[in-house]
């Protein structure tokens, strides 16, 4: 990159431009399991108690505290009420 940029082609003289693309984008993180596609299918469903489920059970097995936080969200979005199983 330290040559000068062309400003005509060498083969046949006509004149040249560059051309930019885009960078290209990465977003990080690993990729969703199947796991946490069919529990955000069953959200997008607003099926609540079915994502809930779903979600504790992967959440105990993989011991992911993302999925644990989700199913607690998503029980209380399916009606139920923790507040009264609370022992303080």
């Amino acid at each position: 990159m330290t040559e000068p940029a062309l400003t005509q082609c060498p083969q046949c003289k006509n004149p040249v431009s560059r051309i930019l693309f885009a960078p290209t984008v990465v977003i990080k993180g690993g990729p969703l399991t199947e796991t946490d596609r069919k529990i955000k299918e069953y959200e997008k469903e607003g099926k609540w108690s079915h994502a809930a489920e779903l979600a504790d059970k992967e959440a105990e097995k993989t011991k992911r505290d993302d999925l644990k936080t989700r199913a607690l969200e998503d029980y209380k979005k399916a009606g139920y009420n923790f507040d009264k199983y609370d022992p303080n």
